[in-house]
């Protein structure tokens, strides 16, 4: 009689061929699952979206499953950016040649023209199919694919067939209501069809991701299955949330993040015009296609309070929210972005800065809810004012306003603790 030990097990076995059959089953048991992540966005690239990527992928594999990722050179919101090496600041993903594949792309500037933009995303999708096809032996148990864009999807069904893996889309946004929402495109035949396609791409998923829960009704209503949905919102890293915030200096407003047809240009352009009436410095980093004609507001109205920054690291961007009062934020009314949680609003919970937001739906509620600043209507930009200066004469609630954000992140939006419901399905 022979004693053989496995990982956490001894088994006493008779018979050579038993030996052999529970040593096999033993290996399949303590195999690692293999995933590849599909994204357009993926770190140094800056954004929420860069950020979220970079966070599935350490985590995964900090929780013992083998992740890779399939991305772009960084390209958002253009290539040249990132020729600054201080983008690249984690050395542990410069030396991840093996695991992080990066496919070259031509057009070296993220367009808004609807011409350069869709050949921007076939380029991709292209491009993602050859990658997919050179790696297909790789034996990867699910390809993970974010979207939008929907066009690295359409890679994701196509490579999905011969590398035999299971589907988990990551939805960071719904489209193409998206499109419609910021009126960039009204062409109806195409937007059926897009529609069309966006159903089938609910419906061959094994597994959905959303990042905010106001779009789990409008993908409930697209799908003929009963397809698992979780809910895994952006949020911070544990080191990244600042425990404790003084008040000191020159009184600060901040505004991060892009400068797009989603945030509502004209909103913030009177923003800043108010806060320049007041005398209250305003910051902002900004990126984005109205960027341009945001800093030529600032030009033309002589704004010397408004401090514009150029686009910088995740690291520096929480460094100024910290050090600042009051963060504002803005989204377009339409329907479509009352469903969006815009990762600037827990940037700056992490950051223990109250927020002043011309919000509505989703995100509106959680700074309510959590007690972490106060919402407005989007034109009442005399009311944000208002508030803004109250809080200026009263530090004793903006601490506490502060604290209620910072607390509500640590219980609800911590990265560690949230990719469990993740690394579940992956493993089950």
């Amino acid at each position: 009689m022979l004693r053989y030990g496995l990982k956490y097990h001894n088994i006493i076995i008779c018979d050579k061929i038993n030996w052999v059959y529970i040593s096999y089953i033993g290996a399949l048991r303590f195999m690692k699952k293999k995933v590849l992540i599909m994204t357009q966005n993926f770190y140094p690239v800056i954004g929420s979206a860069g950020n979220r990527m970079k966070n599935i992928y350490q985590l995964l594999n900090e929780f013992d499953i083998d992740a890779d990722v399939l991305t772009t050179e960084p390209a958002y919101p253009n290539k040249n950016l990132y020729k600054d090496r201080s983008f690249w600041d984690d050395e542990s993903l410069n030396l991840e040649t093996k695991k992080v594949f990066r496919v070259p792309i031509k057009n070296k500037k993220f367009s808004n023209h609807i011409v350069s933009r869709l050949y921007f995303y076939i380029e991709i999708m292209w491009r993602f199919l050859i990658k997919l096809w050179q790696i297909r032996k790789e034996n990867y148990d699910y390809i993970m694919v974010s979207t939008p864009p929907i066009f690295i999807v359409f890679s994701a069904l196509i490579g999905k067939l011969f590398l035999k893996s299971k589907l988990i889309l990551e939805v960071r946004d719904l489209w193409p209501d998206s499109l419609v929402g910021v009126k960039t495109f009204d062409n109806s035949f195409i937007l059926k069809v897009f529609r069309i396609l966006e159903k089938r791409m609910y419906g061959a998923a094994d597994h959905i991701v959303i990042n905010s829960k106001g779009f789990e009704s409008h993908i409930r209503s697209k799908l003929k299955k009963d397809t698992p949905i979780i809910y895994l919102p952006n949020g911070p890293r544990d080191h990244e949330i600042v425990r404790s915030k003084t008040y000191e200096g020159e009184f600060r407003v901040v505004y991060t993040g892009n400068l797009g047809l989603a945030q509502d240009i004209d909103h913030l352009k009177l923003i800043a015009s108010a806060l320049q009436a007041e005398g209250i410095r305003f910051d902002v980093i900004g990126y984005g296609i109205k960027t341009e004609e945001f800093m030529s507001y600032i030009e033309e109205q002589q704004l010397d309070h408004v401090y514009m920054h150029q686009p910088t690291t995740r690291k520096r961007s929480l460094a100024l929210i910290e050090n600042s009062n009051i963060a504002v934020a803005f989204l377009n009314d339409e329907d479509v972005f009352s469903t969006v949680l815009p990762g600037k609003i827990i940037d700056y919970m992490t950051c223990r800065t109250p927020i002043v937001a011309g919000i509505k739906g989703t995100a509106a509620q959680i700074i309510t809810n959590s007690g972490a600043g106060f919402v407005f209507e989007q034109q009442d930009i005399q009311g944000m004012i208002e508030k803004i200066v109250e809080l200026k004469n009263n530090p004793e609630e903006l601490e506490r306003i502060g604290e209620n954000g910072a607390r509500t992140v640590q219980d609800v939006f911590l990265w560690e603790n949230n990719i469990s419901e993740l690394v579940k399905i992956i493993n089950e």
